[in-house]
């Protein structure tokens, strides 16, 4: 599987974000960081993955998030250490 098809499924896990248990803030940046880096193919792939990495672990650290989003965006994040690692 290339790296741009795994990159969506990460997006698309990333989309369970929106939800009415999500603050509204955090389902907005999470659709941000989406948009913004992991799916803009202007950017430098290795760039756009540490980027996503960077602001989901802004928003595990909010504290108004509800732990099982939490514990999504943690495996969002080990996901996509493993891409970062097969590309560099």
């Amino acid at each position: 599987m290339d790296t741009e098809t795994k990159l969506g499924q990460v997006a698309t896990v990333i989309g369970q974000l929106d939800d009415s248990k999500v603050p509204r803030n955090i389902r907005k940046q999470s659709k941000d960081v989406c948009e913004q880096w992991l799916l803009n193919k202007s950017k430098q792939l290795d760039l756009r993955v540490a980027m996503t990495q960077a602001k989901l672990e802004e928003l595990y650290e909010d504290p108004n998030i509800p732990p099982e989003f939490g514990t999504l965006i943690l495996m969002i994040n080990t996901e996509l250490e493993k891409i970062l690692t097969e590309i560099l």
